[in-house]
């Protein structure tokens, strides 16, 4: 969490919720852009809740963020965009 906080220069809120596997960190910037921290975690069925991704533990979601964050995410070095989608 660190990592992406110092990043991104955003502090994030500590949250709870058995949707996301429990505990997980969110950071609500202006507009729309929001970022979350979460587990990978195995559901009651055994299913990851990003199964396509098994080698990651940690997932960062990003919403309606800038190129800029982007870019900075993508320069840290120790983030691996696994997906991105463009919305109109």
């Amino acid at each position: 969490m660190q990592l992406v906080s110092d990043t991104l220069g955003v502090e994030f809120t500590p949250k709870e919720s058995s949707f996301r596997g429990g505990e997980y960190f969110s950071h609500q910037g202006s507009g729309r852009f929001e970022v979350t921290i979460e587990l990978n975690y195995t559901d009651d069925e055994g299913i990851l809740s990003e199964s396509e991704f098994p080698l990651y533990s940690t997932l960062v979601f990003v919403s309606y963020a800038t190129s800029e964050v982007e870019r900075r995410l993508n320069a840290q070095g120790e983030i691996d965009l696994l997906r991105s989608e463009v919305v109109q």
